[in-house]
């Protein structure tokens, strides 16, 4: 009994060992080859708003531009995440399967293909 419990302790220890192993092995492998982009000490470019140089009548036109944009771009994102998929309905024709189940269950059964019973007599 207790050799069979070692047994399966050992085996179950080696198997985590195992599993641990792979673990830090995949780890290490990401580490290596991801293809992570590290922050530079470039500057981006701020976005800023429109010069106060432009009449208001145009910077009202571009603000109106940035909010049709806006709209447009968060409605057709909201249609691309619900799109919708068109559900065929069930036929009425049955399929080859059901066909064959049927043809199978109304099939007389042949006397011959019946196995007589032993000792019955016929």
């Amino acid at each position: 009994m207790s050799q069979g419990l070692l047994i399966t302790l050992v085996g179950m220890g080696l198997v985590f060992l195992a599993l641990i192993l792979l673990w830090l092995l995949i780890d290490i492998m990401v580490r290596l080859f991801s293809t992570k982009h590290h922050p530079t000490t470039s500057k981006i470019p701020e976005i800023t708003s429109p010069s106060l140089s432009l009449p208001s009548e145009e910077s009202e036109n571009l603000d109106r531009r940035r909010r049709a944009a806006a709209a447009a771009v968060a409605i057709a994102l909201g249609l691309q995440s619900h799109r919708i998929i068109p559900i065929k309905p069930p036929s009425s024709a049955p399929t080859p399967w059901q066909m064959a189940d049927r043809l199978n269950r109304f099939t007389p059964i042949d006397d011959a293909r019946v196995r007589k019973l032993r000792g019955a007599a016929r």
